[in-house]
């Protein structure tokens, strides 16, 4: 059980010190994600904790909350994906019109 514990420990630290740094990265994700790993690394560590909170809100075991807290959080970043891709289209073809307006030749010229 040690070792278990001891190896995700040291992934969530890998994983943890890959994602800050990123020098792009805004000081309130930095700290939500310091706040996300420290709360995983807590329930590793403590892992009956997550038991009575599922408990306290009628579900039956820990790992079934963790499941249902899981999907809610990939899907929130689908979502957040999801309306970046759209935003970086938008980008993509208002940049392809201004170019093709810049390069466009006018009727009454010639190419040499």
């Amino acid at each position: 059980m040690i070792t278990i514990k001891l190896i995700l420990i040291a992934l969530l630290l890998v994983i943890l010190r890959a994602f800050l740094v990123q020098k792009s990265l805004l000081l309130i994700k930095r700290a939500v994600a310091v706040l996300m790993f420290a709360g995983l690394l807590i329930l590793v560590l403590f892992p009956d904790i997550s038991t009575r909170a599922a408990n306290i809100m009628g579900i039956g075991r820990g790992a079934d909350l963790l499941f249902y807290l899981a999907h809610l959080f990939f899907l929130l970043v689908a979502v957040t994906l999801w309306r970046r891709t759209i935003t970086l289209n938008d980008a993509v073809t208002r940049l392809a019109r201004e170019l093709a307006i810049r390069n466009a030749e006018r009727p009454n010229e010639k190419a040499d």
